[in-house]
């Protein structure tokens, strides 16, 4: 019987994986062999075979099938990155570090654009005459939380609480007083 922390490795030309059963196949009846399967630069992706239950599951059957995980140079940098062919992964051929390299970069020229945004309003709202931004969390009773902005004149706890309360937030605690 196969053990929740067994670890298994297969060479990829010169890239060691490493692998290890999923935790979902021992919590789950059922649900088949599962391995995730790692880079030693860092990722991971899931292979597996639900024909196969964990039960009768080999160590031969857990080689196998981190055997079909291929490995390719990352298309940026020549780091190993799992072959998108042989496995479900969203890097599209690069390593996780050109991956997050971009993803980071565009997390962060949105933020800037958010931020320049939130700039203007505030600029444009102070112009009005208003002296504070709340930046609130709505948190209704059923349904899904959304930021809300407001902009006041000098508001009061009590203000700005019963602005919460008409948004019908269950929390009428959650957000930041900005000065403008």
């Amino acid at each position: 019987m196969l053990s929740r922390n067994q670890k298994f490795t297969a060479i990829q030309g010169d890239v060691e994986l490493t692998a290890e059963i999923s935790p979902c196949v021992f919590m789950y009846p059922g649900y088949g062999l599962q391995l995730t399967v790692k880079l030693p630069n860092g990722g991971n992706t899931i292979v597996a075979r639900k024909d196969i239950p964990i039960e009768t599951a080999t160590e031969q059957d857990c080689q196998a099938l981190m055997e079909t995980v291929k490995v390719l140079p990352c298309k940026t940098c020549q780091k190993p990155a799992f072959d998108p062919s042989t496995c479900r992964t969203n890097r599209d051929g690069e390593c996780e570090s050109c991956f997050m390299a971009k993803l980071n970069a565009e997390f962060e020229k949105d933020m800037k654009k958010e931020d320049d945004k939130l700039k203007r309003d505030d600029a444009k709202y102070k112009a009005r005459g208003y002296t504070h931004r709340v930046h609130a969390w709505i948190h209704p009773p059923s349904g899904s939380d959304y930021e809300l902005m407001m902009w006041m004149i000098n508001p009061t706890p009590e203000q700005i609480t019963a602005e919460l309360k008409k948004k019908k937030s269950a929390d009428t605690t959650d957000y930041k007083l900005i000065e403008l």
